[in-house]
């Protein structure tokens, strides 16, 4: 059955309910049609990240969300959609989400999107999925949220990212934030290796912190 939760405008940090397996954000536009490679790759990605244990969440509509969702789903993997009002209109949430969570902006979606996830992919998309990676990117850079793994699946992210190094654009430094995986099994194994750092790291600190109690 079909969960569903409203976010209240006035949170300022949403948590997803029922589980708390590991949750990896899947960015990818609402245009890939299944006849097209990238929609197959971000299947396999939702299975990758399924067998690996992990929740896939994605914004919940068709394309390569439906795709990642899809392929989690049939690896027997959660899967969360987040949806928003603007865009009831493209029809509903796809078949494969278990739990949807619906926001009434499109800021209440980024903002669920980067405090809820443990860890992030994008695939092939457009604008709207470079407005996700650069919110995420910045947010994991200034430490507005916790570190978190943020991953580009595919080769084509390789010249996208050597064009962002040119004098002027993104400093050198913040490239360390962001890596490519060019293959969809790469990019959940990266993504759960991430993760697993930052709960080591965790964990450490308040082993630490208890025992200088």
């Amino acid at each position: 059955m079909l969960r569903r939760y409203d976010v209240d405008t006035q949170e300022r940090h949403v948590t997803t309910p029922t589980h708390r397996r590991p949750i990896v954000a899947v960015f990818g536009s609402s245009t890939v049609r299944e006849q097209d490679a990238h929609w197959r790759q971000a299947r396999d990605l939702g299975a990758a990240l399924a067998r690996l244990g992990l929740a896939t969440m994605t914004g919940g509509y068709g394309g390569a969300m439906a795709a990642a969702s899809r392929g989690a789903h049939e690896a027997g993997g959660h899967v969360i959609g987040v949806t928003v009002d603007l865009f009831e209109r493209r029809g509903p949430v796809n078949p494969w989400v278990h739990e949807r969570v619906h926001t009434p902006d499109l800021f209440e979606r980024l903002r669920h999107l980067a405090h809820t996830a443990d860890g992030f992919i994008a695939v092939a998309g457009s604008i709207g999925t470079l407005t996700e990676l650069f919110l995420v990117w910045t947010m994991v850079s200034v430490e507005a949220r916790e570190h978190a793994p943020i991953v580009l699946m595919g080769p084509q992210w390789h010249d996208w990212l050597a064009s962002h190094r040119a004098p002027g654009f993104v400093p050198t430094h913040l490239h360390d934030f962001v890596e490519v995986a060019d293959t969809p099994q790469l990019a959940a194994e990266r993504v759960a290796a991430g993760i697993e750092r930052v709960r080591s790291a965790r964990l450490a600190r308040s082993e630490h912190e208890g025992s200088h109690a």
